[in-house]
């Protein structure tokens, strides 16, 4: 739509008077409002470098020469069109090939102390991981920072392309007893940033300050910080995707889990009071059934919140020692009427009560009675269920075994997830977030819960927590690993012992 600009303008006459003024129409300019969006330009990386130079004149042209490839192929290695992973190790291949190295490790402190290896595809990762170790242990640090801090997580990043050539063949003198030629160089003006490499033989692990100068050095460090930069930021948003992904699934199961009860209890209620039930035996069975899917209810809402206060990690935990006989025993007591109800053996098998273990006591009572629970109703009439305590060492373990029918290995991970219930499980009643919350109060308090189960002959549930004195998570892994290959074990000596009639 054009606007009209009303300025003057006179024609003149063949005598060379002038004629009344008239108006002149033409188009305005457009504003920048007026202006659609233009969307930004779409640039695409330009051709990977392409070395043609066969001979040098003198050393420091070789030098410079050098120092524009690598930054030159870096840049290639962060342009291309790859996953953020894949990139970051291009970038650590590039330095081992200049390098004349197997592979190459870069560290620095931050946040939190973290290592990235690279590693070609189908290598053991092992060796990746014994760099990223050394260079952790022996970067340098004062004795204090070595005391208060953790070791280096370690991120192995593989590489698109194959082993890495090794193209230096200098001799050397240095060389790491028992693990490999190792050696490391610290990238210059940076804070805490070193990278490490590790080479086929001793020979090969000299002169590195010579393949890598303080110019390809300092480019190297610029390069791998664009790259784990692009790392973090893939992987936040990848961590975003999934936490959106985890909420919306959430919500909809939440929803769909009280959206069962309420229409059954609006059912039994409008029947009650439309006064279409005259027989009072039949309103009062309603009015039962209608109780216990408030209790139902209420107990999935009383889930809910203590999931929310686990995640957000206002959840607060009473870590203190206490009697592991006393509070299985406690567990034991309180459900035993219930065995009895369903025609089930409930026996114990518990250390003296001078043994102990660290945790919230009211919070290990809350896992066992769930695990207990379940395996009452899981074990027909006439089976047994057992809670036994035992040390492994400094690690306490308490299991609940049960006659159930047992987990098939593919389900024994879905059972820890939340509102997970298998299809042999519909007609049990339960808000499918008991053994959830049962991890991760153990873990809450550095112990562990898993499953041991053989089909047919039942499940062990295994929970382990520290003894009277602090252990290592490593120390805790292994007391878990073992219990759970006696009671597998167990479980299988049992279903031979039933197919054989005994």
């Amino acid at each position: 739509m054009s606007v009209i600009d009303r300025s003057i303008a006179t024609a003149p006459t063949p005598d060379g008077a002038c004629k009344e003024p008239m108006l002149e129409s033409r188009p305005a300019r457009p504003s920048a409002l007026d202006r659609p969006a233009t969307a930004p330009p779409a640039v695409t990386p330009p051709p990977p470098l392409a070395e043609r130079r066969v001979a040098y004149r003198r050393a420091d042209d070789q030098r410079m020469d050098e120092e524009r490839v690598f930054l030159a192929r870096a840049m290639d290695a962060l342009a291309a069109d790859a996953p953020a992973e894949e990139r970051l190790a291009a970038v650590l291949r590039l330095l081992a090939r200049t390098a004349g190295a197997k592979r190459a490790a870069v560290i620095a402190d931050g946040a939190e102390r973290r290592a990235a290896v690279s590693m070609a595809p189908g290598e053991d990762p092992a060796a990746a991981e014994a760099l990223g170790a050394w260079l952790d242990a022996t970067s340098s640090r004062s004795r204090a920072e070595r005391a208060a801090a953790h070791p280096a997580s370690i991120a192995i990043v593989t590489t698109a392309a194959g082993p890495v050539p090794v193209v230096s063949p200098r001799e050397s003198t240095r060389n790491e007893p028992g693990s490999g030629a190792y050696a490391r160089i610290a990238v210059p003006r940076t804070a805490g940033i070193v990278l490490g490499f590790e080479f086929d033989s001793p020979a090969r692990a000299g002169h590195l300050a010579e393949r890598l100068p303080d110019g390809i050095a300092r480019h190297a460090g610029v390069a791998l910080a664009i790259a784990t930069a692009q790392l973090a930021v893939e992987r936040d948003a990848a961590m975003l995707r999934a936490r959106d992904a985890e909420r919306e699934r959430y919500v909809s199961t939440v929803a769909h889990e009280l959206r069962t009860p309420l229409t059954g209890l609006r059912g039994y209620l409008e029947l009650i009071l439309d006064g279409k039930i005259s027989d009072p035996d039949v309103e009062r069975d309603f009015l039962r059934r209608s109780r216990s899917i408030v209790a139902s209810m209420s107990e999935l809402v009383g889930d809910l919140l203590e999931l929310s206060r686990l995640e957000s990690g206002t959840l607060e935990l009473e870590i203190t020692p206490f009697s592991v006989a006393e509070a299985a025993g406690h567990v034991a007591a309180s459900l035993l009427p219930i065995a009895i109800d369903h025609d089930i053996r409930l026996a114990t098998d518990l250390p003296p009560r001078l043994r102990s273990a660290t945790g919230d006591r009211r919070r290990v009572e809350q896992i066992l009675t769930n695990l207990a629970g379940n395996a009452l109703k899981f074990t027909p009439a006439g089976g047994s269920v057992e809670i036994v305590g035992a040390f492994d060492g400094p690690v306490a373990t308490l299991v609940v075994r049960d006659d159930g029918p047992g987990v098939e290995p593919a389900d024994r991970d879905r059972i820890f997830e939340r509102f997970e219930r298998l299809p042999a499980h519909e007609d049990v009643a339960g808000t499918g977030l008991g053994l959830p919350i049962a991890r991760d109060l153990a873990r809450r308090m550095a112990g562990e819960l898993d499953v041991a189960s053989v089909t047919g002959s039942g499940s062990a549930f295994v929970l382990v927590l520290p003894g009277p004195m602090p252990v290592d998570a490593t120390v805790v892994a292994g007391a878990l690993e073992r219990a759970l290959a006696a009671e597998e074990q167990r479980l299988e000596e049992r279903a031979v012992l039933r197919a054989i009639g005994r």
